[in-house]
């Protein structure tokens, strides 16, 4: 069950993180768009 959970868990983890690093990304280009 552990090991089930663990390989479940590091995709969705990876997904989180590549999902944080994209939200701050567009975050810091959003404000940038206006004046561009």
């Amino acid at each position: 069950m552990t090991a089930r959970f663990t390989d479940l868990a590091r995709p969705l983890l990876t997904v989180v993180a590549a999902f944080t690093v994209a939200a701050m990304m567009v975050g810091a280009a959003v404000p940038v768009l206006p004046i561009a």
